[in-house]
């Protein structure tokens, strides 16, 4: 046992360092405190894609007026990305939607007479024959094929007209002419998709059902999304909270058909995971008030399930943290429009919702 003496002059020395090194130690001490969040917000945003609310907006405008859909927009560049969105220059990528069929003719035109009878007499006439020789024949897809083309066509090819729109617009006017054939055709999800490998393929195909419910910009305004990574599917298969069903799944209400089941109990009630999943969304929206949604996976046949949890007093989770099912996720509240304590529960299968109690023991 050490001796007294040592002790205390042991612990004198620590006092007086403490003392004067004060203000240094407690930056030290926050610096290692911060360093685990540190790692987690990298993690967080390596692992999965964070899309600010801008570039929403900038995905959307860059295909109003047009066949491109802006989800499948914004998935295509996640996707072949691989979630790295630092890359991407959507105001170019969105050509890629675009298929541009392109032949122009050189236009040989001869005189000819024919002679005819009118009225008895014969009446010779000078007509001219138009013979259509195919000068260039090419397709043009992507931002750099279509901008040479455009180029040769002596389109003023800046950033300002460089739109979908504006695009499209033109050749279909090139179109009306005797030396032009154009057809512009907007690729379908499943060709936009098609030199991506299969599981791309699942993960293009999940997104596009998952994306509009996390559309920031829509009725659901999250604090916190992100844009999951494909995972293998675990289907919702318990109760989300100990309650009374207040309200059913398909009932009609005087603006809407109810899309979920309500379970109505005490303020604080636990709120569970159905399943093992994903938080890919957690904030507020004005009718639902503090919502949560879970991502679940999605199956070998791109079957994608999402859960939905709403009118909560609490969060207890946040974007992008993995949960196991039956982990406390919220806690029973009334925000938003409500007229008691309750859980709003909803299903998502492919972004539809379904009943509630086809998955409920």
């Amino acid at each position: 046992m050490a001796d007294p003496l040592t002790i205390i002059s042991t612990a004198t020395t620590i006092t007086s360092f403490i003392k004067k090194y004060w203000h240094i130690l407690l930056i030290l001490i926050f610096i290692i405190i911060m360093i685990p969040i540190l790692i987690f917000s990298i993690a967080i945003n390596v692992l999965f894609p964070q899309v600010s609310r801008e570039e929403f907006k900038t995905y959307k405008s860059l295909t109003e007026e047009t066949d491109i859909s802006w989800d499948s927009f914004v998935v295509y560049d996640v996707v072949r990305l691989d979630n790295y969105l630092k890359e991407n220059k959507p105001n170019e990528s969105v050509f890629d939607f675009l298929l541009v069929d392109f032949k122009e003719y050189e236009i040989i035109e001869t005189e000819k007479e024919i002679s005819k009878i009118v009225d008895g007499q014969i009446v010779t006439e000078t007509i001219i024959e138009k013979e259509y020789l195919v000068t260039r024949e090419l397709e043009a897809n992507g931002y750099t094929p279509i901008k040479e083309l455009l180029n040769s066509l002596d389109y003023v090819t800046s950033e300002d007209n460089m739109t979908v729109k504006k695009v499209t617009d033109f050749l279909k006017n090139l179109n009306e002419m005797e030396e032009y054939e154009i057809e512009t055709t907007i690729l379908s999800d499943e060709e936009i998709s098609e030199d991506f490998d299969e599981i791309h393929k699942e993960w293009f195909a999940a997104l596009i059902e998952i994306l509009p419910l996390i559309d920031p910009t829509s009725e659901f305004d999250p604090d916190e999304f992100i844009i999951p990574d494909l995972t293998d599917p675990d289907i919702p298969s318990i109760w989300p909270a100990g309650g009374t069903v207040t309200s059913e799944f398909g009932e009609r209400r005087a603006t809407h058909i109810h899309k979920g089941i309500d379970i109505a109990n005490n303020t604080s009630t636990p709120i569970r995971a159905t399943a093992n999943g994903t938080v890919i969304a957690v904030g507020s929206s004005g009718n639902f008030g503090r919502r949560i949604m879970i991502y679940h996976g999605t199956d070998e046949n791109g079957t994608t399930y999402v859960t939905i949890y709403a009118h909560l007093s609490e969060f207890k989770v946040g974007a992008g943290e993995k949960v196991d099912q039956g982990d406390i996720i919220g806690l029973m509240g009334n925000t938003g429009f409500s007229t008691g304590t309750h859980l709003h529960y909803e299903i998502r299968v492919n972004g539809t919702p379904v009943n509630p109690r086809m998955f409920l023991p």
